[in-house]
């Protein structure tokens, strides 16, 4: 059972907000923990995505290859054609 208080569509927006400003990876596991976190987490999450690294990551690992460019930096490749 949930709290009433996050039925409220602004309420639970602010709290994932919240936990995303403050632990990013706490996030993620509310997503995980509850079907009703998933979705409105999951695009909150998508939506400060800033680079496409992360979503070449989903792709199967033999899909992809990180070749580093900096110590901070690498470039995503896709290595071989998908399906």
């Amino acid at each position: 059972m949930t709290h009433r208080a996050l039925a409220v569509d602004e309420i639970l927006r602010e709290v994932i907000a919240y936990v995303i400003d403050i632990h990013p990876p706490t996030a993620v596991s509310l997503a995980c923990c509850a079907k009703f976190f998933e979705e409105p987490t999951l695009s909150a999450l998508w939506k400060i995505q800033d680079e496409l690294r992360i979503l070449i990551k989903t792709l199967p690992p033999d899909s992809w290859r990180l070749q580093p460019i900096t110590a901070s930096t690498a470039l995503a490749t896709i290595v071989r054609d998908l399906p």
